[in-house]
């Protein structure tokens, strides 16, 4: 499996809406989707699974359910399954965006569903943009920014930023029950897999499968900020969520 994931923003062709599947897996499909100006996702539609997007650059203009939005960069859109939505640009430059839908559609479900209703039925559905004012200090240079949990009823995956200062770093080696995923906003991550060391730069996809030992610090210069995802969320009372482990070659080599 790859680690490290890098958007190719050479192969956009700026027709229309594309996509660049990063990562199909049984927890999520994690996508990076671009929309140049003038362009459109299909018209009204639902999904038979939860969807976000996470708008990176540009400025994406939504419908959900009968409700309209314009959501510029920095801001989470969570899209509970069977909630009526459609995305467009109606600005000047491309409108780049993280997507996920969680769980991964099984083979025998259609992903998307045309629609003519604008009726949500009450789905929590949810604009968020980040507030920079707003990020909790968790560990000397590194802060974090909660936008999607379980309390915003999304029981599939959850999201925050984190903010890592040079010199910064998140917790020692460790390990979740949980797969999870950086994407890499801003600056460049350092990071350990398993035995092997990485740096992710601006627009790289991180996986991270359960049971993987890993740790991200920031070497610097500047500051480092990434999207985590979640996929799922622990429930509440299963934590910690970090187990800490020790990882050594042990001079054995097997044939």
């Amino acid at each position: 499996m790859r680690t490290l994931r890098k958007v190719d923003f050479r192969a956009y062709e700026r027709q229309g809406y594309e996509a660049q599947y990063l990562f199909n897996g049984e927890s999520c499909v994690v996508i990076g989707s671009n929309v140049p100006p003038g362009a459109a996702a299909p018209p009204q539609h639902v999904h038979p699974v939860d969807q976000l997007y996470y708008i990176v650059e540009g400025e994406m203009n939504l419908i959900l359910g009968s409700e309209h939005f314009l959501a510029g960069p920095d801001t989470l859109v969570f899209i509970p399954a069977g909630t009526p939505h459609h995305n467009w640009n109606e600005g000047s430059v491309d409108e780049f965006h993280f997507e996920v839908l969680s769980p991964a559609p099984l083979p025998s479900q259609p992903v998307m569903v045309p629609t003519d209703s604008d009726d949500a039925a009450g789905r929590p559905y949810l604009v968020r943009p980040l507030d920079a004012d707003a990020y909790d200090p968790t560990l000397p240079g590194f802060s974090i920014q909660r936008l999607l949990r379980r309390s915003d009823r999304s029981e599939h995956m959850s999201l925050y930023i984190g903010s890592v200062d040079a010199g910064g770093a998140g917790p020692g080696t460790h390990v979740h029950d949980f797969d999870q995923f950086y994407y890499v906003l801003e600056g460049t991550m350092n990071i350990s897999v398993g035995l092997d060391s990485y740096t992710a730069t601006r627009h790289t996809l991180v996986v991270l499968p359960a049971g993987v030992p890993h740790r991200q610090w920031n070497e610097g210069p500047g500051p480092e900020r990434h999207i985590t995802l979640l996929a799922p969320e622990p429930e509440p009372g299963r934590e910690p969520w970090d187990i800490g482990v020790e990882l050594r070659r042990t001079g054995e080599d097997h044939t």
